[in-house]
């Protein structure tokens, strides 16, 4: 399994096992963004690697990262899950 589909297993836990998945990071934005990040970059995606850069950001700051730029990350994960 790659970390691109790790990532995508985590972002679809559960309700049972969110306290689990809570220990494995602590700003799943972040641990999201930095995985869209590689696969983005991969690709040469260059609006979805600013979106991350943002998002990665922000979680440092511990800021919300905005709605736009989750909407781009989701977008992404979305396009390429299949």
């Amino acid at each position: 399994m790659t970390t691109f589909e790790e990532m995508q297993s985590f972002l679809t836990y559960d309700a049972a096992s969110a306290e689990s998945a809570s220990d494995k990071s602590d700003n799943i934005w972040v641990e999201t963004a930095r995985v869209v990040f590689e696969e983005a970059n991969n690709l040469r995606d260059e609006i979805t690697v600013h979106a991350c850069r943002r998002v990665m950001d922000d979680g440092s700051r511990g800021d919300l990262p905005a709605q736009s730029d989750v909407n781009v990350v989701l977008c992404f994960l979305n396009l390429h899950a299949h």
